[in-house]
């Protein structure tokens, strides 16, 4: 299946661990270790190749109705940031 450039998508091989309280994604083949927050796990779990990201957006606003503004502000920062890290492809 193609992903559609504004349908962001995790890139294969990466893991996710639960080191000292903290999340990271782990990619072993690339050397690739990014640590995130649990609002960065779940955004770069929705991508899926499956959501846009105005999609992303508003299934995480209809989940935390009391921060919708933050969310739309910050879900395209985090994926954008997480594309930058090599996590992401699209988008």
């Amino acid at each position: 299946m193609d992903t559609s450039p504004h349908q962001p998508k995790q890139c294969a091989g990466f893991q996710i661990e639960e080191l000292d309280g903290e999340t990271v994604l782990f990619h072993p083949k690339r050397n690739i270790i990014i640590h995130a927050n649990a609002t960065a796990t779940l955004i770069w779990q929705l991508c899926d190749g499956s959501r846009s990201v105005p999609q992303i957006v508003a299934l995480l606003s209809e989940a935390y109705p009391e921060t919708q503004e933050q969310i739309a502000a910050e879900v395209p920062l985090a994926i954008q940031d997480l594309r930058k890290k090599g996590a992401l492809e699209g988008g």
